[in-house]
This record gives C-alpha cells, structure tokens and sequence, in this order.
C-alpha cells in the first residue's frame, strides 16, 4: 500500500539529523556547552527543508507525531556524540500540552539508545495561540524529574510570551535572531536584549542568543552579559560525522567545570584557528 505524504515524511529512518554546537561566550575563550539536534526531511521531496517539513506538519495537526519521529532519529544519531556532550532538543509545546504520553516516549527512547535524560535539554518551541498550560507544566515537571533541562525557543518572537516563560521556568531563553541582527548599531535591539537579559537573570536563567551574523554583534552580546551564542558564524549546522572531525568535541579541558545558569556544566575549548571553517553556510533553524 502506499504511503500518504505525512507517513513518508514522518518515517525517523528518512529524517536526517544535523548538530550545531552552542557556544559559552562569556570568561574569554569560546567553549562548546552542548549540541543542538536539527531535522532536516526525506532527501528529494519538497520536504527536505526543515522550514516546509514542520509548516505542512503543522498543519495537519500532526506535531506529536512528528516530535516522536525526530526524537527517535535524534537518539539513534546521538549515540555517535561523546558521552559527555549535551544535547538540545526541540518539541513542540502542543505535543507537551496535550499528549501525556511524550514524557513516557522520551524517557523509554532515550535508555533504548543507552543515553542519559540528563545529558538532554527540552527547546520548548511554540506556534499555536493556545495551549493546555497545565498539562505542558505538568511534562515539564515530569521532564525535570528524569534529568532533563528546559528552554524556551524563539525569545521575543510570536509565542514564547511572558506566561510562558513564567510558567515554563527555563533553565534556557534562546533569543531569536531577529533581535541580534545589526545589535550593535541598533540602540532599540540593544534596549530589547538588555531587558531580557536583566529578566533572565531575574528568573535564575540563561540567555542563548541564535543567529549571530557579525562579529561586531558577538562582541556587543558578550558585553551586554549574553551567557551563549548559536550561529553559523561559529559553526553551522552539520552531520555528526563532520563535526566529530572539527575537534570541537574533543577538547582535553572536557571535564573543566564552569558555573553557567543555575548548574555546572562540561564545556569544550573552541579553537579559534578552525573559524574559517565556521564560517560555511548551513541550515541552523529547526523551522
């Protein structure tokens, strides 16, 4: 029988995984503090952009399908990421909000895969206008008990409004890159992030700036107190087993501990001599 366009699309075999490091940008060299997971769809359809593949999913309604189809893709490539590594995850607030049995799915695929709940950190991302809050606080809060950490996606953009970020309480806030663009000649972006930064460390968390285009902008969010930065500049979004070969994972100061949000975490050295390479193009947005 022939498969509809949702069940091709939807098969974690035809996803493609991509990883794109987050760097620590603050205390002077550049570390890599985890590892956000990318989909990319089926090679040779009109879904293989990841901007088209989650719009036609959503609407369909199908975001709990598809938020199990890319974690179990995620799990199966993350076994090839050193043991330590952090890994970034993104789901949909409606599937948190509304299928109870998400936490469960997480929680069987990830010891499947021998990986840890604690190495994974849950990027909250949201599209609808409503959302059935206390079952997303209810996930969450199962979430957290496994291990597991929480970020809030798109900052300052469509949905990731206050109540969210109050009743989310992520460890994270990644602030999208519409904000950054041209912040260091912008004096009202500047005034945006400067809020959020101020309300971040209000809410005992931590600010992760995407889509950092120039380094005149890095500089000017390392000094405005930007504890993460996420970009292409830094480095794009690529297979795992490119990656591995730029040595950003495998820095001997693993181990070295830095206090950074509300935890201690492992971070990498990011050696500077492989910016060039950082600076190839690729697809960083999970939409």
């Amino acid at each position: 029988m022939k498969r509809t366009i949702l069940e091709t699309i939807l098969d974690p075999h035809a996803l493609r995984v991509c990883f794109q490091p987050i760097f620590q940008i603050q205390g002077g060299a550049k570390r890599v503090d985890s590892v956000e997971a990318l989909i990319r769809g089926p090679r040779g359809t009109n879904f293989e952009g990841a901007d088209i593949l989650f719009d036609y999913v959503r609407r369909k309604r199908a975001e709990a399908a598809v938020d199990q189809s890319c974690l179990t893709a995620i799990c199966d490539a993350a076994k090839g990421l050193p043991s330590r590594v952090r890994i970034n995850v993104n789901v949909h607030a409606a599937t948190l909000g509304h299928d109870s049995r998400f936490v469960d799915f997480f929680r069987r695929h990830v010891q499947k895969q021998s990986l840890t709940a604690e190495r994974f950190t849950i990027e909250v991302v949201e599209h609808a206008p409503t959302c059935n809050i206390p079952e997303l606080t209810n996930s969450i809060a199962r979430l957290r008990s496994l291990g597991a950490r929480v970020a809030l996606d798109d900052v300052g953009l469509g949905q990731s409004n206050y109540r969210m970020m109050l009743d989310c309480h992520p460890e994270y806030f990644k602030l999208d890159a519409y904000l950054v663009h041209g912040l260091s000649t912008d004096s009202k972006r500047r005034a945006v992030v400067e809020s959020l930064v101020a309300l971040t460390k209000a809410l005992e968390s931590s600010l992760v700036s995407e889509g950092v285009e120039s380094n005149d902008d890095l500089l000017q969010l390392e000094a405005m107190g930007v504890d993460f930065a996420q970009a292409n500049l830094l480095c794009p979004a690529i297979p795992l087993e490119e990656l591995l070969t730029t040595g950003y994972l495998d820095d001997p100061a693993l181990d070295t501990p830095a206090r950074l949000g509300r935890g201690r975490r492992n971070v990498h050295s990011f050696d500077q001599r492989r910016e060039s390479f950082s600076l190839a193009v690729g697809q960083s947005f999970y939409t």
